[in-house]
């Protein structure tokens, strides 16, 4: 049991940070989701703290992503897209690192937020949908600024998981 949740662990967290964040747990009136993408964070820090994760061929990935998109009423693909993205320019900078530098890594990340959210932003507006610029900046800056906090958490607990 314990090899699994060790095996499985990224795709467990991430699943669980879906089915969270799909309550009605809000900050101003606002959902905390409007606020940050946890799932996004998590996505792009295991894949750079564990360069061989790879969610299962991106079955698990796309699976959790289809779970995202019926919890939030998003359009069918939305997640998958953006989860895409960010594990595409993790996968990059996990393969090209020798060493982990947390300013490279979190540049990197701001690049692929960057990409993912004018992708999201295009696919909003090409159907119809009411969005705010000025809430997709808003998350885009938080998600960034909180970016730290789960690189640190994440990158020593897979480091003390390794010396074991």
């Amino acid at each position: 049991m314990i090899g699994f949740v060790n095996r499985y662990i990224a795709t467990i967290i991430l699943l669980l940070s879906v089915l969270i964040s799909s309550f009605e747990i809000s900050i101003l009136g606002k959902p905390i989701s409007n606020y940050v993408n946890l799932q996004l964070i998590l996505i792009y820090v295991f894949k750079i703290s564990n360069p061989g994760l790879n969610f299962g061929k991106g079955i698990f990935l796309f699976l959790i992503s289809i779970i995202n998109d019926v919890l939030n009423g998003l359009l069918f693909g939305t997640s998958g897209i953006l989860y895409f993205i960010v594990f595409a320019v993790a996968a990059f900078q996990a393969s090209i690192k020798l060493r982990s530098f947390f300013i490279s890594e979190w540049f990197s990340f701001g690049v692929s937020l960057i990409f993912a959210y004018t992708v999201f932003f295009g696919l909003e507006i090409l159907y119809n949908h009411h969005l705010q610029l000025s809430q997709i900046s808003i998350n885009l800056l938080l998600t960034l600024m909180i970016y730290p906090i789960f690189w640190f958490i994440i990158s020593k607990l897979v480091s003390q998981n390794a010396h074991r």
